[in-house]
């Protein structure tokens, strides 16, 4: 159980300027808002679900963008849906919460709660937002939605799947695999592109003038020559270079991921949940997104056209748009800009037209 004194704390944190707090589940507070459109009363709302890491209400990519770049995607995800009439609920995630909580509480790491959230993080996220799902359909009954992104789509699909008082989710940045499977396609093939570009006779090997070149990639290749070249032919091979990218991942060595997995694994799978789905989905992708690839959600569309036929599936690409609608110079730039204005005014206006 927890503390009595506990709550009393919680109850006594700053929240983040015109938000308040809900105790999720297990009596721990999140900060939240709930933001209605300009002009006009809303019926209905649409909760937004992060993606992977500690995200606040505003999911903050600042961090990840070009020096100097505020990027607040969910902020401006919030604007375009209110646009639309919608209200948005946004909540900071636990695993951004609890660094606030630190702030007035160093001892909260020793506490029951931040111990258990630790070895259980995945459910934790879910059971954060199913306790936002209760709040949203307590004000909006019958009309609340989900939006999630990356992690949060597949978050958004089980909640979804358990409670029909959700009546519709949008996916971007759809995460159709497992958090392996989307590491292993980010760290493991994601770079093979930078190869191919390198390897200007098509050889399978990179040597010594396909890297003489002066940019960071040939220059990062050069130092790591010593370390790839297991052979020792001086060039490096495809195999190689692979064999470097995975053995970021070999050791596995985030005592973490062990439970995640175990969590992840007592869930229904996403491509399950959509086969069956009498919910509204839409697929909102970006054709850059190199985190999690626009071919999973053309999976999704493949097997619906030709095997499913259900109606209650949409999509929609952005050619030139990222992992968060943003505008990408190609599929190896990894840095993040602000969403895409028009993106989001469509991806609303889409909605508004399904969520009637």
């Amino acid at each position: 159980m927890i503390k009595t004194a506990l709550f009393a704390l919680l109850a006594a944190l700053p929240c983040a300027a015109g938000a308040e707090t809900l105790k999720s589940f297990d009596g721990y507070g999140l900060d939240y808002v709930l933001e209605y459109p300009e002009k006009g009363a809303a019926d209905k709302v649409v909760l937004l679900l992060h993606g992977s890491g500690g995200s606040n209400m505003d999911e903050d990519l600042s961090e990840v963008s070009a020096p100097g770049v505020k990027n607040l995607f969910f902020a401006d995800v919030s604007a375009a849906l209110r646009k639309q009439g919608f209200a948005v609920l946004r909540y900071n995630k636990r695993s951004y919460q609890w660094k606030e909580t630190l702030k007035t509480d160093p001892d909260f790491l020793k506490s029951e709660t931040f111990v258990n959230f630790t070895k259980n993080a995945l459910k934790y996220f879910y059971d954060d937002a199913a306790a936002f799902v209760d709040f949203a359909a307590g004000k909006f009954p019958g009309r609340v939605y989900l939006l999630g992104h990356s992690e949060g789509t597949s978050i958004a699909l089980r909640l979804a799947d358990a409670d029909p008082r959700i009546a519709g989710t949008a996916l971007v940045g759809f995460m159709a695999q497992s958090l392996d499977v989307a590491m292993f396609e980010q760290t493991v093939y994601r770079p093979m592109r930078l190869y191919a570009r390198l390897d200007a006779n098509r050889d399978a090997f990179l040597d010594a003038k396909e890297l003489a070149g002066n940019d960071k990639v040939n220059a990062s290749l050069r130092a790591q020559l010593p370390v790839l070249d297991l052979d020792k032919d001086g060039r490096i091979s495809r195999g190689e270079f692979m064999a470097g990218n995975y053995s970021n991942l070999l050791f596995d060595l985030n005592p973490s991921m062990q439970a995640y997995r175990r969590q992840e694994a007592e869930y229904k799978r996403p491509a399950e949940i959509l086969r069956n789905a009498k919910f509204d989905v839409a697929f909102f992708q970006g054709e850059q997104d190199n985190q999690t690839p626009a071919y999973a959600v053309r999976a999704v569309q493949l097997l619906n056209e030709a095997v499913w036929k259900k109606t209650n599936l949409h999509f929609r690409y952005f050619p030139k748009l990222g992992h968060a609608l943003d505008p990408r110079d190609n599929y190896e730039d990894i840095l993040y800009r602000p969403a895409d204005k028009k993106a989001l005014e469509t991806m609303a206006a889409d909605l508004a037209g399904y969520w009637k």
